[in-house]
């Protein structure tokens, strides 16, 4: 194989000097490749103790179709996450539209209606997300990066990288500039109504539409991203419930501040105890540090039975 491609990139019209290099570069020396090839022992060494087998070295054609099952499905996590923060939203709005007619109170239809709407795109979010889970679970080894990675399928994941990188920027401008902006409809809503009046939630509900848009558009174009992270096999560096390795765990992570910002944001402006509601935040973080510490420990389970085996082998 190192032959091969040393004659292949001679014909390419390398010195030798640079595909030599180059050939050492991707495979190795000998000497590190030894205990892949088995030929410790003609070597001289001791053979390396591998109590798991190799994996499987992964085609170029199906990393050019894990990445093309990616871009297809990219638009499910696109449309589920904006729903999540969309959530309230609905809460919000009836809540203000109702409470400028004459009783001057929201209307108990309003209020079911918006729960209702609550409870609907979240469970559309989630669905969204099996969805996506399903269309690649045919590639679940790619996604638990159990392959060998070969040199034609780092250099193509490489390419698809640096041919999107120019997208993924103006999308990740695009939806920062919207995150900084965002607070705007909130606090002038808030400046220019009156004291009884809840107008602010018109602007809230814009705040959380604004939010959703930039999520939408730099998880739309992250897909190039996230499909090359995984052929290089990347190590995440998100440690948090959001990553966890139980899909129940991320979908819960996923919901969890939208939902605590609806239920402070519906019992603040119906009851009117702001001096009281704010006991939601602190509930809210030491209930989310539960939900990370049970993400560390699933996480340190998986990791456990993976090493499992090797230790009773060894």
């Amino acid at each position: 194989m190192m032959e091969d491609k040393l004659q292949g990139l001679l014909d390419d019209g390398l010195t030798e000097s640079q595909a030599v290099g180059r050939v050492i570069a991707e495979f190795g020396t000998l000497e590190e490749a030894a205990p892949v090839l088995g030929i410790d022992t003609e070597l001289g060494r001791t053979p390396s103790v591998d109590p798991l087998p190799a994996a499987p070295p992964l085609a170029l054609d199906r990393a050019r179709a894990y990445v093309e099952a990616v871009r297809r499905s990219q638009w499910l996590p696109a449309t589920a996450l904006p729903l999540f923060v969309l959530c309230a939203a609905p809460l919000l709005l009836l809540i203000a539209a109702t409470s400028e007619l004459p009783q001057g109170e929201p209307a108990a239809w309003a209020l079911g209606a918006g729960i209702a709407a609550v409870l609907v795109l979240v469970a559309l979010g989630v669905l969204l997300l099996m969805a996506r889970d399903a269309r690649l679970s045919e590639y679940e080894d790619i996604s638990e990066g159990e392959f060998t990675l070969t040199a034609p399928v780092r250099a193509y994941a490489q390419e698809v990288r640096r041919e999107h990188r120019r997208t993924v920027t103006y999308a990740g401008a695009i939806a920062i500039m919207l995150w900084i902006l965002c607070a705007l409809p909130t606090v002038l809503s808030a400046l220019l109504a009156g004291e009884d009046s809840l107008s602010p939630l018109y602007g809230v509900s814009l705040t959380l539409a604004m939010v959703a848009l930039g999520l939408a558009i730099m998880t739309r174009a992250g897909w190039s991203d996230s499909a090359s992270g995984e052929l290089l096999q990347e190590e995440d560096e998100e440690e948090g419930p959001e990553a966890s390795p139980n899909p129940a765990v991320r979908m819960v992570a996923a919901i969890y501040w939208p939902v605590a910002t609806a239920i402070y944001l519906g019992w603040s402006f119906l009851s009117g105890d702001w001096d009281v509601t704010w006991v939601v935040w602190p509930i809210a973080g030491v209930l989310y540090a539960g939900l990370f510490s049970l993400s560390a420990a699933l996480r340190t389970d998986e990791q456990d039975a993976r090493t499992r085996p090797s230790a009773r082998r060894a």
